[in-house]
């Protein structure tokens, strides 16, 4: 492969990865007024409807842009315009026709699906994210076509104006609805998905316009022969492509569906009412998961990153270059998880009355935070690992090892759940559960593969002993602080302070090398440190 094609593989992987930690970013953050404006209940309207609608998603659509990028991308290789222009218009029929087949299922289902959740008035919300099922098809052809000519930009601008429109109108149409019930202030947020989506598929229409000159241009001059002129051809290997890719995230997903059906449908196995459980379930996924998942997403969009840096590495036969770039990339998630697991713990409390107005279960919040704290770092080596699976080209072990510790977490769910009425902390409980079958099977494997042996200082002793120091400090700071300020106030200032202790302490922890602070973000300033 030329140097030039691999550094480009690399950029474009690195773009759309920032623009994935943008999106996350963005997507966490409005959450939290939104989880403001509809409370507790509301929330859970939302949230147990945006569950169902995501795992819809990703069974309908959400195989098609890697498989179509795979599919063009192969034909582009060798100069065949025309076939992947004709593929491209072809899989855009089929997409349109799944993604109406799709968003009528969830329309006119949205009564069942959310009377079997437990759930009754979150069917609004289910039926404002109906619409959204058939733009994302829609969507997903342009996006995996775009990719497939080896450009992410129009991609990872796309999903940047998705979530601004999803952030602004969710908010704005669940304020304006909330008047009529916390049922239509959900699906006013709902609505906001699809609009997101709207405007996102507007701006690939308008890319494709743009390019369409130069696109027929070289169809134009392409004189090669087509494999078949018959449609259903291309797309049986759409579905042939496709299909496995959305049986592997499917694996992944599955957890969330699941673990929302088996904890609604246990609280109403011991007698809450549905009310009862759309604010139990309001508080787990508007409150709780926003926090945890914040630092996961870093962790996340670290993992994509990763994953063009490996392969590289591992199609030159580098192996030795691989196991330093698997290490590091360990080591830049659990210098991020370790701290915020500590932070959360050490200022769970104080959080939430800085971030949320509804404290009316302050308490319990509090103590499933604390709880599942600890899951910020299972969840982001789990991520971490996923991906660097998926780097050195194992990718059906982490669909394998995710479907194992689904079995294991729901035969936990059933003890915790319904054999003993644990509710939220049950829930937290195996959801570490989960996540640590699944980062320890992940890691088991590449060992095994690529015989790593991470630098246990570097990688876990220094990061945890500065996070402790940092917890220390915070401690310390916030009581300081509090004795003269607002809890909110307090929190408020003690935070940068906990950033600049943990800082301080893990440069002088020498935690990395002069080296490989040149490939990290920032590093080269933090040099002046050391």
């Amino acid at each position: 492969m030329p140097k030039n094609t691999k550094n480009n593989l690399v950029l474009q992987g690195s773009i759309l990865a920032l623009a994935s930690l943008l999106v996350r970013l963005i997507g966490m953050l409005y959450r939290i007024p939104l989880v403001n404006i509809l409370g507790d209940e509301g929330s859970g309207y939302y949230g147990s409807a945006y569950t169902i609608y995501s795992f819809m998603l990703i069974v309908s659509s959400y195989g098609f842009p890697a498989a179509i990028s795979k599919l063009v991308s192969a034909r582009l290789a060798k100069n065949k315009y025309k076939e992947a222009h004709i593929l491209f218009r072809t899989t855009l029929f089929f997409a349109v026709f799944i993604g109406l087949i799709s968003s009528s299922i969830v329309y006119f289902g949205a009564e069942w699906f959310t009377n079997f959740i437990e759930i009754p008035k979150s069917k609004y919300a289910l039926q404002g994210l109906a619409p959204a099922l058939f733009i994302f098809s829609f969507m997903s052809v342009f996006r995996g076509y775009y990719q497939g000519m080896n450009t992410m930009i129009p991609t990872a601008v796309s999903q940047i104006i998705e979530q601004i429109f999803n952030a602004g109108f969710s908010l704005l149409l669940a304020a304006l609805l909330l008047s009529r019930g916390l049922e239509y202030g959900a699906a006013g947020s709902s609505l906001g998905t699809a609009s997101g989506a709207l405007a996102s598929a507007v701006f690939l229409v308008f890319v494709y316009f743009v390019m369409r000159p130069m696109i027929n241009g070289k169809c134009d001059s392409d004189i090669h022969p087509l494999d078949s002129e018959n449609i259903v051809y291309y797309w049986k290997l759409l579905m042939m492509t496709s299909i496995p890719i959305i049986i592997g995230t499917s694996a992944f997903h599955l957890t969330n569906l699941v673990d929302m059906i088996m904890f609604n449908r246990a609280l109403a196995f011991h007698g809450y009412s549905t009310t009862q459980i759309s604010e139990l379930y309001g508080i787990l996924e508007g409150k709780y998961k926003i926090i945890i998942t914040l630092p996961v997403s870093i962790a996340a969009a670290m993992a994509t990153a990763s994953i063009p840096s490996v392969t590289k590495s591992l199609v030159l036969n580098d192996y030795d270059i691989v196991k330093k770039k698997v290490d590091l990339a360990i080591r830049s998630v659990l210098i991020i998880a370790i701290p915020a697991s500590v932070g959360i713990f050490v200022l769970a409390g104080p959080i939430l009355e800085l971030l949320f107005t509804n404290l009316e279960y302050i308490d319990i919040t509090t103590s499933i935070l604390k709880l599942g704290s600890i899951s910020v770092v299972l969840f982001g080596l789990s991520t971490i690992s996923i991906g660097l699976l998926q780097g050195l080209d194992l990718l059906r072990l982490p669909v394998i090892h995710s479907l194992i510790s689904l079995v294991i977490k729901i035969v936990f769910n059933v003890l915790f759940l319904y054999v003993i009425n644990t509710n939220l902390y049950g829930a937290v409980i195996t959801n570490i559960i989960f996540a640590g079958t699944s980062a320890f099977l992940n890691f088991r494997s590449i060992r095994k593969h690529i015989k790593l042996k991470l630098n246990l200082y570097k990688t876990i002793l220094a990061p945890t002993l500065a996070s402790l120091i940092m917890g220390c400090g915070t401690i310390g700071l916030y009581t300081l602080f509090n004795l003269k300020l607002s809890g909110d106030m307090s929190t408020v200032l003690v935070l940068p302070f906990a950033v600049i202790i943990y800082g301080v302490s893990l440069l002088k922890l020498k935690t990395f090398d002069i080296e490989e602070l040149n490939v990290i973000p920032f590093g080269k300033f933090l040099q002046k440190f050391i």
